[in-house]
């Protein structure tokens, strides 16, 4: 009976022991994370650095703010940077994958993790950079896992406007800018009414985001039809040197709409050299290509039209005057020998107007004799000069025998379009049309006006 008490006592006893044990357990791993990480943070073995390296900068100019995690102890998430806001400012991440190392820092093995927002302020005044609550997770032991957040302290800065009276949107803050401009073919080549080519405007800028860039534009041209292309912006990463370049591209395409020349006009970008902490111009100088066959002349109207024209045409004359005198010489001959067989060159003429007259002649008697009297009638409106063949508008002064003929004949041709049967007995004889050709040659309308020669060369 005493054995049995002290049985049941002694398993009460190593009950509630397990009872308090699991409870001091469940109690000191329920803050574990906290204190862990609090204790990590104050044993001085899990920093945070949130650092500018430029404190007084420009508006629109790049400002990197870099933040880093230090721990003595691996990392077991990866470095994810929290949303940024800051008034008046532009803010992004850097695109690049997050930086991972370790180092030894006097004596101690350090894990860093590193990653960068990019500031672009827009305007003139001090900003500040809020608390970042950057998120941690840190390999406390093999088999737990520390989880927190990591807060920093504010940061100012502050932004000034390089130059006053000039318009934000237009600046560009760089410390180096390029701005080019190319075609599809060369402006030397020979252009013509329609032909099109294509300028692409190109601009590069270091150190700034592609949402800064201005815009670049490109007035209408007279006699050029454009369609301009929208601009095509882009980040570009220099694993290199580390650094991003806004890159934007503009295409337009220019339709020759008329002869001459066509002037593609300077383009002029106000830039804020962040190096030397001056104003300077991009400048890209006016592109000039020649339609047609103009391009002497326009040598000469720019000739004439300068300060030194007269002497410039002066030794333009007496470099190519032999030209000019052999020319002379060949328009003088020309002229003499179109002189001297004048009245063959008319005879020439004037019978091969007869000839063609008489071939329609006869070719008209054949129509008329074979019974196909709408080729005659077309036949009848070449004799006359008429392209144009309306039913009935001879517009010859026939008399009527002759009229009747030609009315009988538009019957007769017409007769499968014009309402109505046409009698099988009517019909045009080989006399009839001979009296209608008579009257038609010896029409004042249709007499060939004797040939003259146009002295008005073209």
């Amino acid at each position: 009976m005493n054995k049995t008490k002290s049985t049941a006592r002694a398993s009460a006893l190593l009950k509630c022991w397990f009872t308090v044990l699991s409870a001091m357990v469940l109690l000191t791993s329920m803050p574990a994370s906290a204190t862990n990480l609090e204790q990590l943070i104050s044993d001085g073995e899990l920093k945070l650095n949130v650092e500018i390296k430029a404190q007084d900068v420009a508006v629109k100019q790049q400002v990197a703010l870099d933040v880093e995690v230090l721990s003595t102890r691996p990392f077991k998430e990866e470095l994810a940077l929290p949303y940024l806001d800051i008034p008046n400012t532009v803010v992004k991440k850097d695109e690049q994958k997050v930086a991972r190392s370790a180092r030894t820092i006097e004596g101690t093995k350090w894990f860093t993790q590193k990653a960068r927002y990019y500031l672009y302020p827009m305007q003139a005044g001090e900003f500040t950079v809020p608390e970042l609550n950057i998120p941690v997770s840190v390999e406390f032991t093999s088999e737990n896992v520390v989880e927190g957040v990591i807060q920093s302290q504010p940061i100012n800065f502050t932004s000034q406007m390089p130059v006053s009276n000039i318009d934000t949107d237009a600046l560009i803050v760089s410390p180096n800018v390029e701005l080019s401009v190319s075609t599809d073919r060369p402006l030397t080549d020979e252009f013509e009414v329609g032909h099109a080519v294509t300028a692409t405007y190109t601009l590069s800028v270091a150190n700034s985001h592609m949402m800064l860039l201005p815009k670049i534009n490109i007035p209408d041209i007279s006699g050029v039809e454009l369609y301009r292309k929208p601009a095509v912006k882009e980040n570009v990463f220099n694993r290199l040197n580390k650094s991003n370049t806004a890159t934007l591209k503009q295409q337009v395409t220019l339709i020759l709409q008329e002869q001459g020349r066509v002037v593609l006009p300077k383009q002029t970008m106000t830039w804020w050299n962040t190096k030397t902490n001056q104003l300077e111009s991009l400048t890209v100088e006016q592109q000039t290509l020649q339609v047609g066959d103009a391009k002497l002349l326009d040598s000469l109207s720019n000739t004439l039209g300068s300060s030194d024209g007269a002497q410039t045409l002066s030794n333009w004359l007496s470099q190519y005057w032999h030209y000019l005198i052999i020319a002379g010489v060949f328009l003088a001959g020309i002229a003499r020998l179109i002189g001297n067989h004048f009245i063959d060159l008319k005879r020439y003429f004037v019978a091969r107007q007869q000839l063609n007259t008489k071939k329609l002649n006869i070719q008209f008697c054949r129509h008329v004799e074979e019974k196909q009297y709408s080729k005659a009638v077309q036949t009848i409106y070449e004799i006359t000069g008429r392209k144009t063949l309306s039913k009935g508008t001879l517009q010859l002064p026939l008399d009527s025998e002759s009229n009747d003929i030609w009315k009988k004949l538009l019957k007769l041709g017409y007769a499968k379009t014009t309402e109505g049967s046409v009698s099988a007995s009517l019909s045009v004889s080989l006399a009839e049309a001979k009296i209608l050709l008579k009257a038609i040659n010896d029409s004042p309308k249709t007499r060939r006006t004797p040939f003259s020669f146009n002295w008005n060369l073209n």
